[in-house]
């Protein structure tokens, strides 16, 4: 699994492209990040980089890093301080029954669409999804 430090690490800061997503993003998108950190402990330190090196909240960008945190969570291979995969998915359980624009964009695009595939270590975290989030990937997934 790619690390989602080294990952940001290739952007430039002032891209067009940062513009692109932080306009995709909208405040949804920003506020469903800042609701994760403050709720799901283990994304701080996450949280505080990607800031940094982004100057500020790209969500669907920090999303990378929560997905590939919640899949070692429940591989078992996640970090001690690190977030919890089920807290995560209950969490965004949540917000997805709320249906807040650019959050729902955010989780459906840049966690469940990134989620293994079948046969890819992990790929049975799906089996753990919410009802609402389970639609949602089914629609993603229909072969499931």
């Amino acid at each position: 699994m790619e690390s989602g430090h080294e990952r940001r690490g290739t952007h430039e800061a002032g891209t067009s492209r940062q513009a692109d997503d932080r306009a995709a993003d909208g405040a949804g998108g920003v506020r469903l990040v800042e609701d994760l950190v403050a709720r799901v402990p283990g994304f701080e330190d996450a949280y505080e980089c990607h800031v940094f090196n982004e100057h500020g909240v790209l969500a669907h960008v920090f999303f990378w890093d929560v997905v590939q945190d919640t899949v070692r969570s429940y591989l078992g291979e996640g970090e001690p301080d690190g977030p919890d995969w089920r807290r995560v998915l209950a969490f965004l359980e949540n917000e997805t029954r709320r249906r807040v624009p650019g959050a729902i964009e955010v989780i459906v695009t840049s966690f469940l669409d990134d989620l293994p595939h079948e046969g890819e270590p992990g790929s049975g975290i799906e089996e753990h999804l919410g009802p609402e989030m389970k639609r949602r990937y089914l629609e993603l997934r229909p072969s499931r």
